[in-house]
């Protein structure tokens, strides 16, 4: 019977749901990395974080529109309750897409990528925090060393950053900014197991990226700008573009299932390798300078995240 299934079945046959939940987290992580790379190469041509948001989505919400149309067409959404679901669904995907993104790209102005990495990696401490509070999940004991163990490298790092460049405010306002940031991805990660486990992975990213799309585009109409979305270079757009791809729409489906497969606490404690590989881009694409503080403290906060994901 075996050989009746496709190749692709065939293979994810011979590997556990945990193993292949933790695959899928640790992709969705090096591609969610790169998105501070593209943020940052954009804002060299003097974009704002809202129309750099809204073009993202522009070109991610055609995607999940046909996503969604080509599955609803092959039957995948039959016999599961999405209208009973749509609205939660909604609300924890502007939580999670749009109100994290806006605040993650307002922090990039003011902080470099590597920081900013690190310090949206610290989610995990919000996921775990919040489950303990909403689902009564209690963390193990080692939590109680990890947690200051990582908030110690985005410290360290935040205090070098602000003494090279010597802008201090903007370095802590633009690390708050990206703190919270990370307090809103870990509301959608927490949130989103319970509705994923109703409706499927495929139909809760659609639903909740259309609607975190909309709130988007409603920001943009809603601030005065004077700019149109159509003033920019071209290397603007192919920026944009590639954030939505491989940024917004291939990771953002890989971590709704490793969700569903493996838990929120799992799949946000999983990608250890985030803030490392942002690091490497950094220096490679923006020609960002390594330095000790740096490694110290990206180092402490692996050294926490793998210490929490120890059973």
């Amino acid at each position: 019977m075996n050989n009746h299934k496709p190749i692709y079945r065939q293979i994810a046959s011979r590997f556990s749901a945990n193993t292949i939940g933790l695959v899928l987290a640790l992709v969705a992580t090096a591609l969610f990395s790169l998105k501070a790379i593209w943020i940052k190469l954009a804002y060299q041509h003097d974009i704002d974080p809202v129309s750099l948001m809204t073009l993202r989505m522009a070109f991610s919400l055609p995607i999940y529109l046909a996503l969604a149309g080509f599955w609803w067409k092959q039957g995948r959404f039959t016999n599961k309750p999405i209208a009973g679901f749509a609205l939660r669904a909604s609300i924890v995907g502007i939580a999670g897409y749009y109100l994290a993104s806006f605040l993650d790209l307002s922090g990039l102005q003011y902080i470099s990528a590597p920081l900013e990495r690190v310090v949206l990696y610290a989610y995990p401490s919000f996921t775990i925090l919040l489950a303990w509070l909403v689902y009564r999940q209690k963390p193990q004991a080692i939590f109680v060393i990890a947690l200051p163990l990582s908030w110690v490298g985005v410290a360290l790092m935040m205090w070098h950053e602000a003494s090279a460049t010597q802008l201090n405010n903007n370095v802590a306002l633009g690390t708050s900014l990206v703190v919270a940031s990370a307090l809103s991805f870990a509301v959608y990660l927490v949130f989103s197991k319970a509705i994923v486990s109703k409706i499927g992975s495929q139909a809760f990213t659609c639903i909740a990226m259309i609607a975190a799309s909309l709130a988007i585009f409603v920001h943009y109409f809603l601030q005065s700008s004077s700019i149109s979305l159509s003033a920019y270079p071209s290397q603007v757009y192919w920026y944009a573009l590639n954030m939505a791809i491989f940024s917004t729409v291939i990771p953002s489906f890989l971590f709704s299932e490793a969700i569903h497969r493996i838990g929120a606490q799992r799949t946000s404690i999983s990608g250890s390798a985030g803030p490392v590989f942002t690091l490497l881009m950094a220096v490679w694409i923006l020609d960002e300078q390594v330095n000790i503080f740096q490694l110290i403290g990206i180092a402490l906060v692996v050294a926490a995240v793998a210490l929490l994901n120890r059973k």
